[in-house]
């Protein structure tokens, strides 16, 4: 184009798209570093025993757990447990023993008043969970899936549990669905700020889980941008953000 004629339309289309699409990158690329950043720490206090302290001990075990039983000076009775449909185990020689609902530390003190020994003498914890669950959508390692519930664990826990966020996840748009299914109350929705629990050890939105809750990540602004792009740049933008399909 000589010096001094005017663009043609195409041309003032084609750097017009060019410039959004370097403006879009610079946006996000803020956000990328501080979501790598999420990433990189989600795992790093995944053995932590502080934060979910309790939180097994108080599960309510339930049909078709299995559950862990060790009683001192009982060899017979020392093994694994399926809870039954109608809630009860087969405690051997005493017969069937009604456990649901309660927890291990109950369960135990039951067994305990069974036979007639001491409740120290007697362990109990869950082998397999098996009766409740919670649900996991969107961009989670492994994608959306039912997970067995291990007790109140808060949503950090959780994700820590399953294998943590995939790349393409955005921290600040994490939800709890609680439905209410079972005592008829209003729905409640819950944001939790993943970002802010992870780099601000702000642990006031990790909500602790209940059965059945419905856990929702949402998406990166870079999958969103990426479906504006045109074609013919996508393939760039795809090497530089690594989102190649």
């Amino acid at each position: 184009m000589k010096p001094g004629k005017p663009w043609s339309p195409w041309q003032c289309v084609a750097v017009g798209e060019l410039f959004c699409c370097a403006f879009a990158a610079l946006f996000i690329s803020g956000c990328a570093l501080g979501r790598a950043k999420v990433e990189g720490q989600l795992m790093a206090d995944k053995n932590s025993t502080t934060r979910n302290q309790g939180v097994l001990e108080h599960y309510h075990v339930g049909f078709p757990d299995i559950l862990a039983i060790e009683v001192a000076g009982k060899k017979a009775l020392t093994g694994h447990y399926l809870v039954g449909v109608d809630g009860s185990i087969e405690l051997a020689e005493y017969g069937k023993l009604r456990v649901d609902g309660s927890t291990p530390g109950e369960v135990a003190r039951l067994i305990s008043k069974e036979i007639g020994i001491a409740q120290r003498d007697v362990r109990v914890g869950v082998e397999e969970y098996r009766s409740q669950v919670v649900f996991l959508f969107g961009q989670v390692i492994g994608w959306q899936r039912a997970v067995p519930y291990q007790g109140q664990e808060t949503v950090l826990d959780l994700l820590q549990r399953v294998g943590g966020i995939a790349p393409g996840a955005e921290p600040d748009e994490v939800f709890v669905v609680r439905t209410h299914l079972e005592d008829g109350k209003r729905q409640e929705v819950f944001h939790v700020h993943l970002r802010s629990i992870v780099l601000k050890k702000d642990e006031s939105s990790n909500v602790r889980l209940l059965p059945y809750d419905q856990i929702f990540v949402g998406e990166t602004r870079q999958a969103r941008v990426e479906r504006c792009i045109p074609p013919w740049f996508r393939p760039v933008y795809q090497a530089i953000w690594k989102t190649n399909p």
